[in-house]
Protein backbone atom coordinates (compact mmCIF):
# COMPACT_ATOMS: atom_id res chain seq x y z
CA UNK A 1 0.00 0.00 0.00
CA UNK A 2 2.99 2.44 -0.43
CA UNK A 3 1.20 3.70 -3.22
CA UNK A 4 -1.06 5.48 -0.53
CA UNK A 5 1.58 8.39 -0.35
CA UNK A 6 1.43 9.41 -3.32
CA UNK A 7 -2.26 10.39 -3.56
CA UNK A 8 -1.96 13.81 -2.15
CA UNK A 9 1.19 14.82 -3.92
CA UNK A 10 -0.61 14.16 -7.15
CA UNK A 11 -3.78 16.31 -5.39
CA UNK A 12 -0.94 19.07 -5.64
CA UNK A 13 0.53 18.55 -8.69
CA UNK A 14 -3.82 18.39 -10.21
CA UNK A 15 -3.96 22.06 -8.63
CA UNK A 16 -1.81 23.13 -11.72
CA UNK A 17 -4.26 21.56 -14.50
CA UNK A 18 -8.02 22.92 -13.73
CA UNK A 19 -8.85 23.16 -16.95
CA UNK A 20 -7.62 19.13 -17.93
CA UNK A 21 -11.35 17.91 -17.50
CA UNK A 22 -13.79 19.67 -19.94
CA UNK A 23 -17.38 18.47 -18.61
CA UNK A 24 -20.65 19.94 -19.04
CA UNK A 25 -22.69 22.27 -16.80
CA UNK A 26 -23.36 21.46 -13.63
CA UNK A 27 -20.18 19.68 -13.62
CA UNK A 28 -18.28 22.33 -15.55
CA UNK A 29 -16.44 23.30 -12.52
CA UNK A 30 -15.01 19.53 -11.61
CA UNK A 31 -11.50 19.17 -12.07
CA UNK A 32 -8.57 16.64 -11.90
CA UNK A 33 -8.52 16.98 -8.29
CA UNK A 34 -11.90 15.31 -7.18
CA UNK A 35 -10.87 12.29 -9.23
CA UNK A 36 -8.24 12.55 -6.04
CA UNK A 37 -10.68 13.43 -3.54
CA UNK A 38 -12.55 9.89 -2.83
CA UNK A 39 -9.50 7.59 -2.53
CA UNK A 40 -8.40 9.94 -0.55
CA UNK A 41 -11.12 10.22 1.58
CA UNK A 42 -11.29 6.61 1.94
CA UNK A 43 -7.56 5.94 2.74
CA UNK A 44 -8.23 8.57 5.67
CA UNK A 45 -11.10 8.07 6.62
CA UNK A 46 -10.20 6.99 10.39
CA UNK A 47 -7.85 9.56 10.92
CA UNK A 48 -9.88 12.83 10.27
CA UNK A 49 -11.45 12.57 13.70
CA UNK A 50 -8.23 12.84 15.38
CA UNK A 51 -7.06 15.41 13.50
CA UNK A 52 -10.76 17.40 14.14
CA UNK A 53 -10.07 17.19 17.36
CA UNK A 54 -6.84 18.30 17.52
CA UNK A 55 -6.85 21.65 15.88
CA UNK A 56 -10.53 21.69 17.44
CA UNK A 57 -10.94 25.60 17.55
CA UNK A 58 -10.69 25.46 13.27
CA UNK A 59 -12.24 22.50 12.55
CA UNK A 60 -15.43 23.97 14.08
CA UNK A 61 -15.50 26.99 12.09
CA UNK A 62 -14.42 25.16 9.18
CA UNK A 63 -17.98 22.85 9.47
CA UNK A 64 -19.29 26.19 10.17
CA UNK A 65 -18.00 27.78 7.23
CA UNK A 66 -18.69 24.82 5.05
CA UNK A 67 -22.37 24.25 6.68
CA UNK A 68 -23.64 27.54 5.64
CA UNK A 69 -22.35 27.21 1.98
CA UNK A 70 -24.21 23.74 1.99
CA UNK A 71 -27.30 25.23 3.71
CA UNK A 72 -27.31 28.46 1.41
CA UNK A 73 -26.78 25.70 -2.19
CA UNK A 74 -29.79 23.60 -0.40
CA UNK A 75 -32.02 27.24 0.21
CA UNK A 76 -31.07 28.56 -3.30
CA UNK A 77 -31.94 25.22 -4.50
CA UNK A 78 -30.53 24.94 -8.12
CA UNK A 79 -28.30 21.64 -9.29
CA UNK A 80 -25.25 24.28 -9.15
CA UNK A 81 -26.07 26.25 -5.93
CA UNK A 82 -26.31 22.62 -4.16
CA UNK A 83 -23.23 21.44 -6.33
CA UNK A 84 -21.12 24.57 -5.04
CA UNK A 85 -22.40 24.36 -1.84
CA UNK A 86 -21.08 20.70 -1.74
CA UNK A 87 -17.62 21.57 -3.41
CA UNK A 88 -17.09 23.67 -0.62
CA UNK A 89 -17.74 20.80 2.14
CA UNK A 90 -15.04 18.66 0.12
CA UNK A 91 -12.57 21.45 -0.14
CA UNK A 92 -12.91 21.66 3.79
CA UNK A 93 -12.22 18.49 4.27
CA UNK A 94 -9.11 18.19 2.07
CA UNK A 95 -7.50 20.52 4.74
CA UNK A 96 -8.30 17.89 7.46
CA UNK A 97 -6.98 15.35 4.99
CA UNK A 98 -3.45 17.14 4.39
CA UNK A 99 -3.39 17.50 7.97
CA UNK A 100 -3.52 13.54 8.14
CA UNK A 101 -0.81 12.75 5.47
CA UNK A 102 1.55 14.94 6.77
CA UNK A 103 1.00 13.57 10.44
CA UNK A 104 1.75 10.09 8.84
CA UNK A 105 4.45 10.55 5.97
CA UNK A 106 5.26 13.93 6.51
CA UNK A 107 5.54 17.12 4.54
CA UNK A 108 8.56 16.57 2.35
CA UNK A 109 7.85 14.73 -0.08
CA UNK A 110 4.28 16.42 -0.78
CA UNK A 111 6.63 19.51 -1.48
CA UNK A 112 8.88 17.92 -3.16
CA UNK A 113 6.76 16.68 -5.77
CA UNK A 114 4.49 20.27 -5.72
CA UNK A 115 8.01 21.93 -6.96
CA UNK A 116 8.70 19.58 -9.41
CA UNK A 117 5.17 19.22 -10.55
CA UNK A 118 5.07 23.53 -11.27
CA UNK A 119 8.63 23.27 -12.35
CA UNK A 120 7.07 20.87 -15.38
CA UNK A 121 3.99 22.53 -15.63
CA UNK A 122 5.56 26.17 -16.55
CA UNK A 123 8.44 25.09 -18.34
CA UNK A 124 5.74 23.27 -20.46
CA UNK A 125 4.26 26.96 -20.38
CA UNK A 126 7.26 28.99 -21.51
CA UNK A 127 8.00 26.68 -24.24
CA UNK A 128 4.39 26.91 -25.49
CA UNK A 129 4.52 30.61 -25.59
CA UNK A 130 7.47 30.85 -27.59
CA UNK A 131 6.02 28.80 -30.07
CA UNK A 132 3.08 30.99 -30.58
CA UNK A 133 5.00 33.69 -30.75
CA UNK A 134 6.80 32.06 -33.99
CA UNK A 135 3.60 31.99 -35.36
CA UNK A 136 2.59 28.38 -34.35
CA UNK A 137 -1.30 28.23 -34.11
CA UNK A 138 -2.61 27.84 -30.40
CA UNK A 139 -4.54 24.74 -30.15
CA UNK A 140 -4.74 24.64 -26.31
CA UNK A 141 -6.07 28.27 -26.36
CA UNK A 142 -3.27 28.99 -23.61
CA UNK A 143 -2.90 32.60 -24.95
CA UNK A 144 -4.93 35.70 -26.13
CA UNK A 145 -4.26 38.80 -27.32
CA UNK A 146 -5.75 42.29 -25.97
CA UNK A 147 -6.21 45.37 -27.72
CA UNK A 148 -5.84 48.56 -25.52
CA UNK A 149 -4.26 46.53 -22.45
CA UNK A 150 -3.93 48.96 -19.69
CA UNK A 151 -0.40 50.72 -20.40
CA UNK A 152 0.55 48.23 -22.55
CA UNK A 153 -1.44 48.27 -25.77
CA UNK A 154 -1.93 45.46 -27.85
CA UNK A 155 -0.52 42.78 -26.42
CA UNK A 156 -0.33 38.66 -26.19
CA UNK A 157 -1.06 37.42 -22.47
CA UNK A 158 -0.73 33.72 -21.40
CA UNK A 159 -2.98 32.20 -19.02
CA UNK A 160 -1.55 28.91 -19.26
CA UNK A 161 -3.48 26.02 -17.84
CA UNK A 162 -5.57 28.43 -16.03
CA UNK A 163 -8.73 30.23 -17.32
CA UNK A 164 -7.49 33.21 -16.53
CA UNK A 165 -4.26 35.14 -16.55
CA UNK A 166 -3.77 35.88 -12.76
CA UNK A 167 -4.84 32.71 -11.74
CA UNK A 168 -1.97 31.37 -14.00
CA UNK A 169 0.08 32.79 -11.37
CA UNK A 170 -2.20 32.26 -8.36
CA UNK A 171 -1.21 28.27 -9.54
CA UNK A 172 2.70 28.81 -9.48
CA UNK A 173 2.78 30.58 -6.91
CA UNK A 174 2.72 27.80 -4.32
CA UNK A 175 5.78 26.03 -6.01
CA UNK A 176 7.29 29.32 -6.95
CA UNK A 177 7.68 29.98 -2.64
CA UNK A 178 8.50 26.53 -2.19
CA UNK A 179 11.63 26.56 -4.17
CA UNK A 180 12.58 29.70 -3.28
CA UNK A 181 12.58 28.69 0.40
CA UNK A 182 14.36 25.34 -0.19
CA UNK A 183 16.93 26.33 -2.83
CA UNK A 184 20.64 25.67 -1.50
CA UNK A 185 23.39 28.47 -3.00
CA UNK A 186 23.78 27.94 -6.79
CA UNK A 187 20.73 25.49 -7.27
CA UNK A 188 18.28 28.20 -7.80
CA UNK A 189 16.63 27.45 -11.38
CA UNK A 190 13.83 25.80 -10.71
CA UNK A 191 12.00 29.17 -9.12
CA UNK A 192 13.84 31.13 -11.85
CA UNK A 193 11.94 28.87 -14.50
CA UNK A 194 8.62 29.13 -12.35
CA UNK A 195 8.96 33.24 -11.98
CA UNK A 196 9.82 33.28 -15.81
CA UNK A 197 6.72 31.74 -16.64
CA UNK A 198 4.43 34.08 -14.87
CA UNK A 199 6.10 37.23 -16.71
CA UNK A 200 3.81 36.67 -19.97
CA UNK A 201 0.44 37.07 -17.95
CA UNK A 202 1.15 40.75 -17.69
CA UNK A 203 -1.06 40.39 -14.78
CA UNK A 204 -1.02 42.78 -11.21
CA UNK A 205 -0.71 39.54 -9.21
CA UNK A 206 3.35 39.40 -10.80
CA UNK A 207 3.52 41.51 -7.62
CA UNK A 208 3.02 38.53 -5.34
CA UNK A 209 6.34 37.08 -6.21
CA UNK A 210 8.41 39.77 -4.79
CA UNK A 211 6.35 40.41 -1.93
CA UNK A 212 6.24 36.32 -0.85
CA UNK A 213 10.41 36.85 -1.75
CA UNK A 214 10.42 39.63 0.68
CA UNK A 215 8.63 38.39 3.31
CA UNK A 216 10.76 34.68 2.86
CA UNK A 217 13.80 36.64 3.35
CA UNK A 218 15.61 36.06 7.07
CA UNK A 219 15.73 38.83 9.42
CA UNK A 220 13.35 42.30 9.29
CA UNK A 221 14.51 45.33 8.28
CA UNK A 222 13.29 48.76 8.03
CA UNK A 223 13.14 48.46 3.96
CA UNK A 224 11.53 44.93 4.05
CA UNK A 225 8.45 46.50 5.87
CA UNK A 226 8.18 49.88 3.91
CA UNK A 227 8.40 47.36 0.06
CA UNK A 228 6.14 45.53 1.44
CA UNK A 229 3.74 47.79 2.17
CA UNK A 230 4.43 49.92 -1.29
CA UNK A 231 3.66 47.02 -3.19
CA UNK A 232 0.43 45.45 -1.64
CA UNK A 233 -0.67 49.15 -1.68
CA UNK A 234 0.44 49.65 -5.21
CA UNK A 235 -1.85 45.99 -6.17
CA UNK A 236 -4.68 46.91 -4.43
CA UNK A 237 -5.07 50.76 -5.56
CA UNK A 238 -3.50 49.87 -9.41
CA UNK A 239 -6.45 47.04 -9.50
CA UNK A 240 -9.53 49.25 -8.35
CA UNK A 241 -8.01 52.53 -10.39
CA UNK A 242 -5.82 53.03 -13.21
CA UNK A 243 -4.39 55.94 -15.21
CA UNK A 244 -4.90 55.76 -18.83
CA UNK A 245 -4.14 58.41 -21.93
CA UNK A 246 -6.83 60.80 -22.02
CA UNK A 247 -7.54 60.05 -25.62
CA UNK A 248 -8.20 56.21 -24.25
CA UNK A 249 -11.81 55.23 -25.58
CA UNK A 250 -14.10 54.44 -22.41
CA UNK A 251 -16.85 52.96 -23.85
CA UNK A 252 -15.18 50.44 -25.24
CA UNK A 253 -12.74 50.11 -22.99
CA UNK A 254 -13.57 46.66 -21.19
CA UNK A 255 -11.06 47.09 -17.98
CA UNK A 256 -12.61 50.38 -16.95
CA UNK A 257 -15.92 52.51 -16.54
CA UNK A 258 -16.96 54.84 -18.95
CA UNK A 259 -16.64 57.66 -16.65
CA UNK A 260 -13.26 59.48 -15.41
CA UNK A 261 -12.47 60.22 -12.32
CA UNK A 262 -10.44 63.56 -12.23
CA UNK A 263 -8.31 64.44 -15.73
CA UNK A 264 -4.53 65.93 -15.73
CA UNK A 265 -2.87 66.88 -19.15
CA UNK A 266 -2.32 64.07 -21.34
CA UNK A 267 -3.82 61.36 -18.71
CA UNK A 268 -7.24 60.49 -16.85
CA UNK A 269 -7.94 58.56 -13.61
CA UNK A 270 -10.62 55.51 -13.75
CA UNK A 271 -12.14 53.88 -12.08
CA UNK A 272 -11.33 49.54 -13.35
CA UNK A 273 -14.33 46.96 -12.92
CA UNK A 274 -13.61 46.15 -9.90
CA UNK A 275 -14.96 48.36 -8.13
CA UNK A 276 -18.64 48.37 -9.65
CA UNK A 277 -18.17 44.88 -9.67
CA UNK A 278 -18.19 44.80 -5.87
CA UNK A 279 -20.62 47.74 -5.64
CA UNK A 280 -23.15 44.81 -7.43
CA UNK A 281 -22.78 42.35 -5.19
CA UNK A 282 -22.64 44.47 -2.03
CA UNK A 283 -26.65 45.02 -3.59
CA UNK A 284 -27.09 41.50 -4.12
CA UNK A 285 -25.98 40.66 -0.55
CA UNK A 286 -28.59 43.20 0.84
CA UNK A 287 -31.10 42.08 -1.14
CA UNK A 288 -30.39 38.69 0.34
CA UNK A 289 -28.91 38.67 3.57
CA UNK A 290 -30.08 36.06 5.20
CA UNK A 291 -28.43 32.87 2.92
CA UNK A 292 -27.64 34.67 -0.49
CA UNK A 293 -28.48 33.54 -3.88
CA UNK A 294 -26.52 30.62 -3.29
CA UNK A 295 -22.87 29.76 -3.90
CA UNK A 296 -21.57 30.08 -7.39
CA UNK A 297 -24.96 31.91 -8.64
CA UNK A 298 -23.53 35.55 -8.15
CA UNK A 299 -23.16 35.56 -12.01
CA UNK A 300 -27.24 35.21 -12.75
CA UNK A 301 -28.03 38.34 -11.01
CA UNK A 302 -25.03 40.45 -11.29
CA UNK A 303 -26.64 42.15 -14.69
CA UNK A 304 -29.54 43.36 -12.94
CA UNK A 305 -27.71 44.76 -9.74
CA UNK A 306 -26.01 46.83 -12.35
CA UNK A 307 -26.77 50.64 -12.63
CA UNK A 308 -27.14 51.89 -16.13
CA UNK A 309 -23.61 53.29 -16.74
CA UNK A 310 -21.65 51.26 -14.33
CA UNK A 311 -19.73 49.20 -17.37
CA UNK A 312 -19.36 49.88 -20.52
CA UNK A 313 -22.11 48.64 -22.94
CA UNK A 314 -23.00 44.16 -23.66
CA UNK A 315 -19.89 44.13 -20.42
CA UNK A 316 -21.92 40.77 -19.55
CA UNK A 317 -22.39 38.72 -16.82
CA UNK A 318 -19.73 38.59 -14.25
CA UNK A 319 -18.43 36.85 -11.58
CA UNK A 320 -18.38 38.54 -7.72
CA UNK A 321 -14.21 38.83 -7.73
CA UNK A 322 -13.61 38.79 -3.97
CA UNK A 323 -13.69 36.52 -2.08
CA UNK A 324 -15.35 39.15 0.62
CA UNK A 325 -18.35 40.56 -1.14
CA UNK A 326 -18.80 37.55 -2.75
CA UNK A 327 -19.57 35.55 0.28
CA UNK A 328 -22.16 38.09 1.35
CA UNK A 329 -23.92 37.95 -2.06
CA UNK A 330 -23.67 34.25 -2.32
CA UNK A 331 -24.24 33.39 1.19
CA UNK A 332 -24.95 36.19 3.15
CA UNK A 333 -24.01 37.79 5.87
CA UNK A 334 -23.90 34.21 7.77
CA UNK A 335 -21.22 33.32 4.94
CA UNK A 336 -19.36 36.40 5.65
CA UNK A 337 -19.25 36.16 8.93
CA UNK A 338 -18.47 32.36 8.74
CA UNK A 339 -15.40 33.27 6.18
CA UNK A 340 -14.11 36.07 8.95
CA UNK A 341 -13.68 33.67 11.85
CA UNK A 342 -11.69 31.06 9.53
CA UNK A 343 -9.10 33.72 8.92
CA UNK A 344 -9.55 34.87 12.52
CA UNK A 345 -9.22 31.17 13.47
CA UNK A 346 -5.79 30.83 10.93
CA UNK A 347 -4.34 33.71 12.97
CA UNK A 348 -5.22 32.14 16.49
CA UNK A 349 -2.51 29.05 15.15
CA UNK A 350 -0.34 31.42 14.02
CA UNK A 351 3.41 29.96 13.79
CA UNK A 352 6.44 31.18 15.57
CA UNK A 353 7.98 32.56 12.56
CA UNK A 354 6.81 33.38 8.83
CA UNK A 355 6.51 29.76 6.99
CA UNK A 356 5.97 29.10 3.37
CA UNK A 357 2.41 28.28 4.14
CA UNK A 358 1.97 31.21 6.35
CA UNK A 359 3.21 33.97 3.87
CA UNK A 360 1.53 32.14 1.36
CA UNK A 361 -1.89 32.44 3.24
CA UNK A 362 -0.86 36.33 4.04
CA UNK A 363 -0.54 36.59 -0.21
CA UNK A 364 -3.92 34.84 -0.33
CA UNK A 365 -5.44 37.08 1.61
CA UNK A 366 -4.25 40.16 0.12
CA UNK A 367 -5.70 38.81 -3.16
CA UNK A 368 -8.91 37.55 -1.54
CA UNK A 369 -9.91 41.45 -2.10
CA UNK A 370 -10.26 41.50 -5.65
CA UNK A 371 -10.32 37.36 -6.46
CA UNK A 372 -12.75 34.42 -5.79
CA UNK A 373 -9.84 32.50 -3.81
CA UNK A 374 -11.73 30.33 -1.94
CA UNK A 375 -12.23 27.37 -4.86
CA UNK A 376 -8.51 27.36 -5.65
CA UNK A 377 -8.16 23.66 -4.38
CA UNK A 378 -3.93 24.38 -3.39
CA UNK A 379 -5.46 27.15 -1.04
CA UNK A 380 -7.03 24.36 0.95
CA UNK A 381 -3.79 22.15 1.08
CA UNK A 382 -1.55 25.43 2.01
CA UNK A 383 -4.52 25.59 4.71
CA UNK A 384 -3.21 22.31 5.92
CA UNK A 385 0.66 22.82 5.69
CA UNK A 386 0.14 25.95 8.05
CA UNK A 387 -1.69 24.38 10.46
CA UNK A 388 0.61 21.85 10.64
CA UNK A 389 3.62 24.40 10.72
CA UNK A 390 2.19 25.63 13.74
CA UNK A 391 4.79 25.12 16.32
CA UNK A 392 2.29 26.37 19.94
CA UNK A 393 1.35 23.17 21.09
CA UNK A 394 -1.21 25.46 23.41
CA UNK A 395 -2.60 26.65 19.88
CA UNK A 396 -3.57 23.36 18.61
CA UNK A 397 -5.06 21.88 21.93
Amino acid sequence: MGWIRYLLPLYAISTLLPRLLQLPAPLHQVQLTECLFLPLLWVFRHDLLTQFRRYRVVSIILVLYAGLNLLSGLWAGTAGAILEGGARCYLVLVTIITLCHVNRYGGHELLRWWIWGTVAVAAFGLMYYSMIAWGVTDLLHWTSFHADYPYLGDVYRMRGTANTYGMWVMLLLPGFLMAYATAKQGSNWCWWIIGLATIPTLSKELLLLPLGVILLLPGRRYWHALVIAGLGIVLLVGTHWVVVPAATDLQTNPYTTDTALARGGDYQLVETVYLPIKRAAVRVGLAHPWLGVGPGQFAAYSTAASLPGEFVPHFGRFDPHSAWTGAFAETGLPGLLALLALVLALCYYRPQQLTVAAVLLLLFLLVSVFKDVMNFRGLWVVVGLYLYNSSNDLMRS
